[in-house]
């Protein structure tokens, strides 16, 4: 399969395992030698859209945000003094929601199911409110990693209207169309399901036990890989429609994270224990 690709596109296969491969490598290095661990999961809402890069679908549509959420499991260790380095397994829903600007009853709402694999180094900050009560704040940056697992949409329009439908919802598969059935399925070919972004934010970290974490996270997730092409959405019905994918997914996310912390450090292991020999 790899040798049937054109240079340029092997090209950014190799460099993609690479840079994955090194990162895997690096992560599990520092892991081994972390003397402060935590492990926990997080969840939240998002808002997410696709930035599209058509100036032809442009002209007939407009795209705007839409809500979903994510939810998976969260991995952080200490790298030196105040610095740690996140990384997540997260089941997240991105899309879009289209109104047609030549059509006015074109309403198109769509969600895309994702893998992420975000790896992130953090910075931590002590704040204060009194001079009894403090906590920390952070920033953090890095890579993502995304595999496009599917989705779901539903579609309204005048073309359908006129065909006695008020909606048609649908199903997102991929590949090119076999045949003339199932009108209800999407099929969407050329699709780059294997994405990478760039992930910036911040959040507010508090203590509430010991050895216990809630973090409230904010973070930007600014999209590098275009997901589709002009072509790659295949629609059997509207027939007047045709949806765009040159564009990379963009979003929003507020996070809820509950870590719980493990040392091998045996002096941090004591801390908060009595002294006291009974």
């Amino acid at each position: 399969m790899v040798a049937n690709l054109p240079a340029i596109a092997l090209m950014k296969y190799i460099y993609s395992i690479t840079c994955i491969a090194g990162l895997l490598v690096f992560i599990s290095v520092e892991i081994t030698s972390a003397q402060i661990m935590r492990i926990g999961v997080k969840a939240g809402p998002q808002l997410s859209w696709v930035a599209g890069d058509d100036p032809k679908y442009n002209s007939v549509a407009t795209v705007r945000p839409t809500t979903g959420f994510h939810a998976g499991l969260v991995l952080a260790f200490k790298v030196k003094d105040r610095y740690f380095l996140n990384t997540e397994l997260i089941y997240s829903q991105k899309g879009k929601r289209v109104e047609g600007k030549i059509d006015p009853n074109l309403r198109d709402k769509v969600v895309y199911n994702h893998i992420d694999v975000p790896v992130l180094f953090s910075m931590h900050f002590k704040g204060s409110l009194t001079k009894e009560r403090q906590f920390k704040w952070y920033i953090n940056a890095g890579p993502t990693t995304s595999y496009w697992l599917g989705g779901k949409g539903v579609i309204k329009s005048g073309d359908l209207i006129e065909n006695g439908l008020s909606e048609l919802k649908y199903k997102i598969a991929f590949g090119t169309r076999p045949d003339h059935n199932n009108a209800d399925i999407l099929y969407i070919k050329d699709a780059k399901r294997l994405q990478f972004s760039m992930s910036i934010g911040g959040g507010i970290l508090l203590e509430p036990a010991n050895r216990q974490k809630v973090m409230i996270d904010f973070r930007y997730d600014i999209g590098h890989t275009r997901i589709g092409t002009p072509e790659s959405s295949q629609f059997m019905v509207p027939a007047d429609y045709q949806d765009s994918l040159k564009g990379r997914n963009k979003g929003i996310r507020m996070s809820l994270i509950y870590l719980f912390e493990f040392s091998s450090d045996r002096k941090e292991r004591n801390k908060g224990k009595s002294s006291i020999k009974k």
